[in-house]
């Protein structure tokens, strides 16, 4: 596994860290943070420069929020709900996520869907209710451009930082780590999920 996922970091460049970002914001329970080994992995072995892997991350984060958008232009708000509370344990979400995101966005609008870009938890939540109040596409999309290119230059930067202040970057053992951590987080948000649930 390890001299597959080599190959696969090191061929595909730029392609890898929108591939990453993408999938970040597309699956909520994915710490974005998680992705700092492996952008600094990249960026190590790589060609890959810092402008052009900023402007990928930021390809990839909004790429990730369109799935979470359109579910919301699909589903009313109660729809959504029910769907959550039946299915949302696998994406480690629950009905009350959505309502805090939706007072969220009811009270700040555009400026939730910029900002939010910066503030954990909310990162990819606030697309749903982004869908719901039928906030038209392209102003969606320039508003989660130009937030998600901030928290993109941070992931990269913070990528940067550990490539140029650690031995550990290039190593591709300490990307296997943060994966296993990632699953694990899952399952433990999972259990957390089932243990409220039943009491």
């Amino acid at each position: 596994m390890q001299s597959w996922l080599q190959q696969l970091l090191d061929t595909h460049g730029y392609t890898a860290i929108t591939l990453l970002t993408t999938l970040i914001n597309a699956f909520p329970p994915l710490p974005a943070e998680s992705t700092l080994p492996m952008l600094a992995h990249i960026m190590s072995s790589t060609d890959v420069t810092l402008v052009p892997a900023v402007v990928a991350a930021t390809l990839g984060l909004v790429l990730g929020t369109l799935p979470l958008y359109l579910l919301g232009r699909w589903m009313d708000e109660r729809q959504c709900m029910r769907f959550l509370a039946r299915h949302g344990y696998w994406l480690a979400l629950t009905p009350g996520d959505i309502e805090r995101s939706g007072r969220r966005f009811r009270r700040h609008g555009y400026l939730v869907v910029l900002l939010g870009r910066l503030v954990p938890g909310m990162r990819s939540l606030v697309s749903i209710p982004a869908g719901f109040h039928r906030m038209p596409l392209m102003p969606y999309l320039l508003y989660t451009t130009l937030g998600s290119a901030l928290w993109a230059g941070c992931l990269i930067g913070g990528s940067h930082w550990l490539l140029q202040h650690t031995s550990l970057s290039g190593s591709l053992w300490v990307v296997m780590i943060v994966l296993l951590a990632v699953v694990l987080l899952y399952v433990l948000r999972l259990w957390r999920h089932h243990r409220h649930a039943d009491g």
